[in-house]
């Protein structure tokens, strides 16, 4: 290789493409090529790193020496040259890849770096790779960079911008749900009332000069969480000075502000004259007309083939959106949205009203997250008062299953429906099984817990699930070692391997399991953190905000975390669509193929963060002592 190829094989590798020519024609010369075989070590843990690798061909893994639990030959692991120890892979580097520019710039090598097929890489000294670093600053800029700001700059190379038509678009051209206004003397129960006659979320309060906004998570919190009484009054619930934005304030703005302050509504004032409240809900249906065609065919519908219409077109609003750049977690949220608005219909078309007013039809799973984006499989249950029976349930739910699946939805797996009597039960039944649950679980028992620790109400009387989560909490301080039991799943799988180079991680398919490798673990962690301090939250993001808050853990890991959580998740409703638009059943395999070299990086990099946080719940839940 002559230093002119070495010198055009640096261009193309980040950050040295951003230097110019001359700057290229003085690091090139110092490149040496070396060649290493299976087995070698190119940096121990613990070491003074050489050089920066900068790899023409061949495979490196990099290891943990020291791995948190034992690991499963084949997935995830690598032998060392005698067969006589296991590492825990961490990564694997491919062509074109780089390593271990941390090591260089912190003095000293984290994990260990091993040759796993013959390899070629050109080898930059560190005195060079430090001095280039120094007198560059780009490069070390780019090396000092967090996930989340890798993430930013993956999201600028995609080059994906919201449509001109929602960059100018005003507040004023969204719905905006009139204001209802109560006394700071109301009582809780009062307030309920209020939102349901007026149909919204969110009430303003007024305290003298003042005015605060409650929203029915706010009252649910105080009742449920809290146990305040209902007749207490509202005002001290309230939050005062709420952020606001006048109606001609840019739409795109609007979005911005609620991300930032991580709110789902916002104050419209003219002036001092309140206009109303912005849901976050109809600033996303505004990007897409679609959905509010969808929401408004659901409301008309007086059959199921009416609902089957309006359900059918949930894709192309997912397609659309995503189009437009719009964040992840965002579609998540109205998708799930206009699911259970559907359900919530499907089922008033065919259970009769002593069976709505005695029931808690729930959603479970990811959908109960709110994080579901495209349809998978069903996850739904119903709880029934105790004392009420209703001579026709069997066909009641063994329809809602069936025009489900006539729908789009496929059946579940795990029969996890309300069609099966398992899964449709009294308030004592249920009570029973979270008995069997905790204090005798088994492995399919932790599954079915961790399913219905996510349910979130969406038909009839919540407060029967509030029953029975309350009973769940209180044999919980009972058995204070079901959470290390819980939380054990979060190890259960090992990171994907294969994803830089050609390497089949299954051996039937050249995809990677991304819900396995790194989804799940970030699911499961936090929910068994929220088990453990009982917190209200169901999103996976909420969650993780929350802990930060209780300092679990530095808030710019929690951010780190959100953002790997959200970009593997678009990761796999991108894989979906383009698996929908193949003519392909979706599920939850990423082809490393579909994706650019930067979007393999970034992916590489979201697994480590995977494997922080893999070690943090061991060490929290002490795992490692656990059989």
């Amino acid at each position: 290789m002559t230093t002119l190829d070495q010198k055009s094989f640096l261009a193309r590798q980040p950050p040295f493409n951003r230097l110019s020519e001359a700057e290229l024609t003085v690091l090139a010369w110092e490149l040496k090529i070396g060649h290493f075989q299976p087995g070698e070590v190119l940096l121990k843990a613990g070491e003074v790193p050489a050089c920066l690798y900068l790899m023409i061909d061949g495979a490196v893994y990099e290891v943990d020496d020291a791995p948190m639990l034992p690991c499963r030959t084949g997935e995830g692991s690598a032998a060392a040259n005698d067969g006589s120890s296991m590492w825990c892979v961490i990564a694997l580097y491919g062509a074109e890849d780089t390593f271990d520019a941390k090591a260089l710039l912190e003095g000293v090598g984290e994990h260990s770096f091993v040759v796993s097929e013959p390899t070629r890489c050109l080898q930059m000294p560190r005195p060079v790779f430090l001095q280039a670093v120094q007198n560059y600053p780009p490069l070390a800029a780019f090396y000092n960079q967090k996930i989340s700001q890798r993430l930013a700059t993956l999201r600028e190379t995609d080059g994906r911008q919201e449509l001109a038509a929602f960059t100018i678009a005003k507040i004023q051209d969204a719905y905006i749900h009139p204001p209802v206004f109560v006394s700071a003397e109301t009582s809780i129960h009062e307030t309920a009332l209020a939102m349901k006659a007026h149909k919204t979320n969110s009430v303003l309060v007024r305290d003298g000069d003042e005015t605060g906004i409650v929203t029915a998570t706010d009252l649910r919190e105080a009742a449920i969480i809290q146990r305040r009484s209902v007749d207490e009054a509202v005002g001290p619930l309230a939050t005062y000075d709420p952020i606001s934005m006048e109606p001609g304030d840019f739409l795109f703005n609007a979005l911005l502000r609620m991300t930032h302050h991580n709110v789902n509504r916002l104050v419209i004032r003219d002036g001092k004259t309140i206009r109303g409240i912005l849901e976050q809900i109809d600033l996303l249906s505004y990007l897409s007309n679609h959905s509010h065609l969808i929401a408004l065919q659901i409301d008309r519908a007086r059959s199921r083939e009416d609902l089957k219409w309006a359900s059918r077109d949930l894709v192309n609003v997912i397609r659309d959106l995503h189009d437009k750049g719009i964040k992840i977690r965002y579609i998540m949220q109205l998708v799930s949205e206009l699911n259970k608005k559907l359900l919530r219909k499907l089922f008033a078309l065919l259970a009769p009203p002593e069976l709505l007013e005695n029931a808690c039809l729930l959603v479970l799973g990811s959908e109960g997250r709110e994080e579901q984006v495209l349809k998978t499989d069903q996850d739904n249950a119903l709880i029934l008062r105790d004392g009420f029976s209703y001579p026709d349930l069997a066909r009641v739910t063994r329809e809602f299953t069936e025009s489900l699946i006539d729908f789009g939805y496929p059946r579940c797996p795990g029969n996890i429906m309300v069609s099966n009597p398992y899964w449709t039960r009294s308030v004592a039944a249920f009570k029973d099984e979270l008995f069997q649950w905790i204090v005798h679980p088994t492995h399919d028992s932790f599954l079915q817990f961790a399913i219905f620790f996510d349910a979130t109400a969406v038909a009839g009387d919540e407060n029967l699930l509030r029953h029975v989560k309350d009973h769940m909490y209180r044999l919980l301080g009972d058995h204070r070692s079901f959470y290390s039991q819980f939380a054990k799943s979060t190890v259960a799988f090992e990171t994907p391997l294969g994803f830089f180079t050609n390497f089949v991680v299954e051996k039937d398919r050249d995809e990677l399991d991304i819900k396995k490798g790194g989804i799940f673990p970030i699911v499961h962690g936090t929910r068994s953190l929220a088990l453990e301090y009982r917190l209200p939250q169901t999103h996976t993001v909420d969650r993780i905000m929350a802990l930060s808050q209780r300092n679990l853990f530095k808030p710019s890991f929690g951010v780190e975390l959100i953002e790997v959580f959200t970009y593997l998740s678009t990761l796999r409703a991108e894989a979906g669509l383009r698996k929908i638009k193949q003519g392909i059943s979706q599920d939850n395999y990423l082809n490393p193929k579909d994706l650019n070299k930067l979007q393999r990086e970034v992916l590489r990099d979201s697994f480590k963060i995977v494997n922080e946080f893999k070690k943090f719940i061991t060490y929290h839940f002490k795992l490692g002592m656990i059989s």
